[in-house]
């Protein structure tokens, strides 16, 4: 047997003569890789068979079908759109962050890209226009992005020969859209300029810029441009004071103030904010601008007002926009313990965990006691107890018996004089294990022996090949998106007990990772705790490898305590040696 390639499927097969001995080593190599594929690793660079081109409009597991052949000479030109790759076809979208300086606009606009990027499969790119030298050429690289179309050139071509023009306003939907994030890292020093929104006047050049970059004939690449401002405004102190001390922390780690003069730096931004309030316009209510599509943010998502929010995206971004802030909080990610499955490599089932799965859930236990939850046990009572460091935390599994049996140590009691739980459980069948549907308990020998085309067409493309009446990665994708929209809400520290393919995407989104190259990450071994620190700051960390875990990233690796422990059978003794673990 080998692994077909996508046209084998559906063609009339011939007698082929014997393969030679380079087809047969090509051959095993292919093998090879559909089995590493299976199991979550390649051999060599487990990103060389992820699509090069980030933004298709469609699978790449899909493209043999567009193909024309024997019995089927007229094929679909361009599949049907699915969720994680339709947020904004057709459509061109500059988002402008306006304010007063020190509202965690960079960190939301940077945020919002990346969350745009990951679950709409929207082209984005943010703008700084602290780092551009003058409007004039804020403008024309806004032009060379919203313009570009060599992305989407392939696909034009088919549906011009179709009869459909992609550049015809009417005919929506037929191209693959872009956004851009334009924000300012120094709003003091950009005052003055065009783009950075700080009244009426430049609001309006704002919109006739892009309203003359809108117009031009087919050739041009122009496309109609939607506008839309986001104003964040705080008027509550302590969340002022946050964001001012997170910029100046910032600025002590860079070097470029030093740890005695942090008052006084403090005191001089204050300074400047309230001369930068004497002469900043906000956006105004009292009907001069209601022609146009504003987002206003107060407090972060505490209040929202909108206007002109119309259509798909727009929505998405308020929904986005409602949830996420810059105050610095963590996220826990851990897969389960050891499942019967894993001892066997069996794909998906709902199996439980193994002994050595308990002792890691009674490690996870106390380390979610006192590390994310700030408690103490007592020795003599066994009851956990609130300390000054107690902060109240959250706890998510999957519906899956392996991840909460792997949670089932960990103490809830109650604090705040009984108004919050520690730790309650919370069970979302969002974040279970992707389904593997045909091959569910199959080992990955057993897909490429039974089911070899599948096996090669997930090699060839991990995050858009759906396993048969099972899901993609793509599925999974829009399956977790509304947990992450929660997730981003959480001011308290969050543990996500799930499985390796849902943690994968989790980490690649909060981690800056593409997230086609999400799918060969080769993080979430069992056994480890990822402990993630998010704050302004994390945006300057972001390095897109895939191999590499982020500065603001603490991997807590308990695989030898695990292995350790494993054969210690007395639970006394083993709760002794655990107690003993240094976190």
């Amino acid at each position: 047997a080998h692994a077909p390639s996508p046209s084998d499927a559906f063609e009339v097969r011939v007698d082929r003569p014997a393969a030679s001995r380079d087809d047969e080593r090509a051959r095993v190599h292919r093998l090879t890789d559909c089995v590493a594929s299976l199991r979550g690793t390649q051999r060599g660079n487990s990103m060389d068979q992820q699509p090069k081109d980030a933004n298709l409009l469609y699978a790449k597991s899909q493209e043999d079908l567009l193909r024309v052949k024997s019995h089927n000479p007229a094929p679909t030109t361009v599949p049907p759109p699915i969720a994680a790759l339709a947020g904004n076809i057709g459509e061109r979208h500059v988002l402008v962050f306006v304010g007063l300086p020190l509202r965690g606009k960079r960190t939301i606009a940077l945020r919002l890209k990346r969350y745009l990027r990951f679950f709409h499969g929207a082209r984005c790119r943010a703008f700084d226009i602290a780092a551009t030298s003058g409007s004039g050429a804020v403008l024309d690289e806004l032009g060379r992005f919203l313009r570009s179309d060599a992305e989407t050139k392939g696909v034009n071509v088919r549906l011009e020969r179709d009869g459909i023009d992609p550049m015809d306003a009417n005919a929506k939907h037929v191209d693959s859209g872009r956004v851009a994030v334009v924000y300012s890292s120094d709003a003091s020093s950009t005052f003055y300029d065009t783009w950075s929104g700080t009244s009426k006047e430049r609001r309006r050049t704002i919109l006739r810029q892009l309203e003359e970059l809108s117009d031009g004939d087919a050739h041009s690449g122009a496309r109609k441009v939607k506008t839309i401002f986001i104003e964040t405004t705080l008027t509550k102190q302590a969340l002022k004071d946050e964001v001012l001390s997170q910029r100046v922390a910032r600025d002590v780690k860079k070097g470029l103030v030093k740890p005695e003069d942090v008052e006084r730096e403090k005191t001089a931004w204050r300074r400047r904010i309230d001369e930068y309030r004497k002469l900043y316009v906000t956006l105004q209510e009292d009907g001069s601008e209601d022609d146009l599509s504003y987002i206003k943010l107060y407090n972060y998502g505490e209040r929202v007002m909108t206007n002109r929010m119309r259509a798909y995206l727009p929505q998405r971004i308020v929904q986005f926009l409602t949830a996420t802030h810059p105050t610095a909080h963590k996220i826990y990610l851990c897969r389960h313990g050891e499942s019967e499955y894993n001892t066997t490599g069996r794909l998906g089932g709902n199996s439980p965990i193994t002994a050595k799965g308990v002792v890691f859930s009674e490690i996870l236990a106390r380390f979610a006691g006192e590390k994310i939850c700030g408690m103490r046990r007592d020795e003599s009572t066994g009851e956990w107890c609130e300390t000054s460091s107690t902060k109240r935390a959250r706890l998510w599994t999957s519906s899956l018996i392996r991840t909460i049996q792997t949670a089932a140590h960990i103490p809830h009691p109650k604090i705040s004089n009984g108004d919050w739980e520690q730790m309650s459980p919370r069970v979302y069948r969002n974040i279970d294990e992707i389904f593997a549907g045909d091959c569910e308990g199959m080992t990955p020998e057993d897909i490429v022996l039974n089911n070899p085309q599948a096996a090669h067409l997930r090699s060839m493309d991990k995050i858009g090949y759906r396993y048969p009446r099972g899901e993609s990665y793509f599925d999974l994708i829009s399956r977790i998106e509304p947990c992450i929209q929660e997730m981003e809400s959480y001011t308290e520290p969050v543990l996500i007990v799930s499985h390796q393919a849902i943690l994968r995407l989790i980490f690649a989104y909060l981690t800056g990772v593409d997230r086609e190259k999400a799918p060969g990450m080769n993080t979430f071994a069992q056994n480890v705790i990822y402990e993630i620190t998010l704050d302004a700051s994390c945006e300057d960390l972001i390095t897109n490898d895939v191999d590499a875990v982020p500065s603001f990233v603490v991997a807590h690796d308990f695989n030898a305590d695990v292995a350790r422990l494993e054969g210690v059978t007395d639970a006394e003794a083993r709760r002794a040696e655990i107690d003993a673990i240094q976190f």
